[in-house]
């Protein structure tokens, strides 16, 4: 007998900045999450190339903002950090129907870096993108924590195991 089907779906969110929510304030939010960074490996007698794991990129977080609000530009500093929440409810179907709602969030601290450009059109709404740099990031679905990342404490914590520590033994730190 064939597997059944699940499909799950999340197709709205709510953002919340230092603990204030802003819904219907945003169009888009690309969610900071790790990145491996490879570098190749290429020796004589091999035949072929490979790539190894060499550590992990920057984050940055990306908002489209769908006007100007008050409360995202009194915290455009480049020197201040915020925290982000971001909460959206996943919906599971199958042949029966939908099955269950599950909560997912995301947790990020990040300080913006880029503001702007505003672009104005003729009876369009201003859009006003901004970027951030990600120093801490956390994904939970139904209350479990996926990945954690934290770039100032070399900490990548993926499904419950500490990827980096052996790595931060190994230096003493």
């Amino acid at each position: 007998m064939p597997t059944p089907v699940t499909v799950n779906r999340i197709t709205n969110a709510n953002i919340y900045m230092d603990g204030v929510g802003l819904l219907g304030c945003a169009e888009k939010l690309d969610f900071a999450m790790p990145k491996a960074i490879l570098t190749e490996h290429k020796g004589l007698g091999m035949a072929a190339k490979v790539e190894f794991p060499a550590g992990l990129d920057k984050l940055e977080a990306k908002f489209k903002w769908i006007s100007v609000y008050p409360q995202v530009l009194a915290g455009i500093s480049i020197y201040s950090s915020h925290s982000f929440q971001i909460r959206a409810s996943m919906e599971s179907y199958t042949s029966q129907g939908r099955v269950a709602e599950t909560p997912v969030v995301g947790l990020m601290t990040a300080q913006f870096k880029e503001m702007g450009p505003l672009s104005f059109k003729l009876h369009e709404q201003v859009d006003f993108p901004t970027s951030a740099v990600v120093y801490h990031s956390e994904l939970y679905v139904g209350g479990v924590q996926y990945f954690l990342f934290d770039a100032l404490a070399n900490m990548y914590v993926v499904n419950g195991v500490d990827q980096l520590a052996n790595f931060r033994a190994n230096i003493g730190g």
